[in-house]
């Protein structure tokens, strides 16, 4: 005999863990979003009812300018990010599908970059660039004889500035030569993932869909181009999805590398809701960023919805 309320009993504990851990942090941020909220001698919190006070102090007001040049820098920081993890990932899924010696240990290695903690790789990344002469990099151009004196890798510098059209759209978008240093080791550790989640997906793709293909006088480019996209399509949405909420909130990372030299959004949520202690507005800038990703979480689904009625 079947009693309605148990599976609501057997829930509770997991209702109760949810709303402790995700809605209540979640609605006291939005409470103190709405507030001039700051961290008085003690630890006490000082709050002030100003309404949308805050939102507008960075949409329109004072730091209006910083906080849109932020959004482009992280905009272009995503974007360029996204761009090489797929580009690299599908590439190493396509040779790790293939037949070779030793295929199990590379699957096997590929993961490693992924599991190195985020703190640890940037410290890496910051050794490797470090702008001395026994920075990793340095060390290794100059003993090449390509390089003559130490370069400054992380330099806030624009690269190609002089270049028309490059150097003005890279300035815009704050482009700097450290921000590429940046995707360049979070393309490292993310790379892998991307790639075995792609490889689990061309497994399930049938053989006889290549040998059919193959019969009909199709190239392994044309197989690729019309079987193998469309049906990863799917797995490349989600890590899309996945990859762009993550980007958008990477702090770790630019932190250690340049501190607060990067604009980005999380940067700037961090400096004014922890360094400047001013709770209310880093609660604004929390917010923001949660609608700026799902604002663009939605174009994502809605774009899936449309590719699953176009291709069934």
């Amino acid at each position: 005999m079947q009693r309605p309320g148990l599976g609501l009993l057997f829930l509770t504990p997991a209702f109760v863990l949810v709303l402790g851990v995700v809605l209540v942090p979640l609605l006291l941020t939005l409470f103190l979003s709405f507030h001039d909220a700051t961290v008085m001698g003690g630890g006490a919190i000082s709050t002030k009812f100003v309404g949308f006070q805050n939102y507008a102090h960075f949409l329109f007001g004072k730091d209006a300018a910083r906080f849109w040049q932020a959004v482009r820098t992280t905009g272009y920081f995503t974007t360029l990010s996204l761009a090489l993890e797929l580009l690299l990932g599908i590439s190493a899924a396509l040779i790790l599908h293939r037949e070779f010696v030793g295929r199990a240990w590379v699957r096997s290695l590929i993961l490693l970059p992924w599991a190195v903690p985020t703190v640890v790789n940037a410290r890496m990344w910051q050794w490797i660039f470090n702008g001395e002469k026994y920075g990793a990099l340095n060390g290794l151009l100059m003993q090449a004889g390509i390089l003559q004196s130490p370069v400054n890798w992380l330099s806030t510098q624009i690269p190609l500035e002089h270049v028309p059209i490059i150097g003005p759209l890279l300035s815009w978008v704050g482009g700097r030569q450290a921000l590429h240093m940046i995707i360049l080791g979070d393309t490292w550790k993310v790379t892998p993932l991307v790639a075995l989640l792609t490889l689990a997906a061309l497994q399930t793709i049938p053989t006889s869909l290549y040998e059919a293909a193959a019969l009909d006088g199709a190239g392994p480019f044309s197989s690729f181009v019309h079987i193998t996209l469309p049906l990863l399509r799917p797995v490349l949405l989600v890590i899309l999805v996945l990859r762009t909420m993550e980007l958008f909130r990477v702090f770790d990372i630019i932190y250690i590398l340049m501190q607060f030299s990067i604009n980005v959004l999380s940067i700037m949520t961090f400096e004014e809701g922890i360094k400047f202690l001013n709770l209310g507005r880093g609660a604004a800038m929390s917010f923001l960023i949660g609608l700026l990703i799902l604002g663009l979480s939605l174009l994502y689904f809605r774009f899936m919805a449309r590719d699953e009625e176009v291709h069934g």
